[in-house]
């Protein structure tokens, strides 16, 4: 039997926007849940070269809206537009459930999941990996998706 991993970072997940029709504090409990789960796992796949995620006391997942995560997206990495996640080497998640919202919709995804994609990619970032050329998003999506499918909630 695998032994425990100690001082897993401590996840905070808060909606900073009015609550979406189809998200619910009954989904948002169930990402807790999966996200304490899927963590560990996380931990045990080889770090990558920009790994933080095992050396932060906590990590803050923010869901807001395209007008905040565009509005950060322009203020630190000078981009002006919305973006699904902003992931800050300090522990902190910027995650747009607007743009969940439309993508899922125009790709006839379910946005919960889409959201719930979202925040794995950006914790899939703060172990190390990046996503700034096809190969590095290749080795980040062959983490990032077998957690979306094995810790997707619903």
């Amino acid at each position: 039997m695998k032994k425990a991993m100690k001082n897993l970072p401590q996840i905070e997940l808060c909606l900073h926007i009015p609550m979406p029709a189809w998200l619910n504090e009954e989904i948002l409990n169930s990402f807790r849940r999966s996200l304490d789960a899927l963590l560990p796992v996380l931990l045990s796949v080889p770090k990558g070269s920009q790994h933080v995620l095992s050396t932060l006391p906590a990590i803050d997942i923010a869901l807001v809206d395209d007008r905040t995560i565009a509005d950060v997206h322009a203020r630190f990495l000078e981009s002006p537009c919305a973006t699904d996640v902003i992931t800050f080497p300090y522990g902190e998640i910027i995650v747009s459930c607007d743009t969940a919202e439309r993508y899922a919709r125009e790709q006839g995804l379910d946005p919960t999941c889409e959201l719930f994609r979202y925040i794995v990619h950006g914790l899939t970032h703060l172990h190390g990996y990046t996503d700034a050329t096809e190969e590095e998003r290749t080795v980040l999506f062959n983490i990032q998706e077998p957690l979306v499918c094995r810790f997707f909630p619903l």
